[in-house]
């Protein structure tokens, strides 16, 4: 059993990995966003960021709400994007097709299109995104 002392180490030790770690993650947001229409399609802004020190690629991509099917009837303007260190950019995604009194939910997810060579994991973030059209 490990001392207090023991375990406050290895409390402190966990929140300065991942407080590392979140920072440096890819920045997407809102995170969760919701829209009512009574249109076929639905428009949603989002902000992509890059904490990264140096400019890079970023790709976006629309899946299911709770599995990584693709999503066919959003579009994301644009899907890839290159940034430059600690800048952001509007993202404009649309779903398309909604048919009357349907509740639409997906995700759209951004991570780096390539990442540097050594890393391990290569961190996405993920907004939920619901679009209603009204019957």
């Amino acid at each position: 059993m490990l001392s207090r002392k023991a375990l406050a180490r290895v409390a402190l030790g966990t929140a300065a990995i991942l407080a590392a770690s979140s920072a440096a993650a890819v920045g997407l947001g809102p995170l969760v966003l919701q829209g009512v229409i009574d249109g076929p399609r639905e428009g949603f802004s989002l902000e992509l960021y890059n904490p990264y020190p140096e400019a890079t690629d970023f790709v976006l991509y629309p899946v299911g709400l709770d599995d990584e099917t693709a999503q066919d009837r959003v579009a994301i303007l644009p899907a890839e994007v290159q940034l430059g260190s600690q800048r952001n950019r509007r993202i404009l995604v649309v779903a398309t097709a909604l048919a009357a009194g349907e509740t639409y939910k997906f995700r759209v997810c951004a991570q780096r299109k390539t990442p540097p060579e050594g890393v391990m994991i290569n961190a996405r973030v993920c907004s939920k995104i619901t679009a209603r059209r009204v019957g």
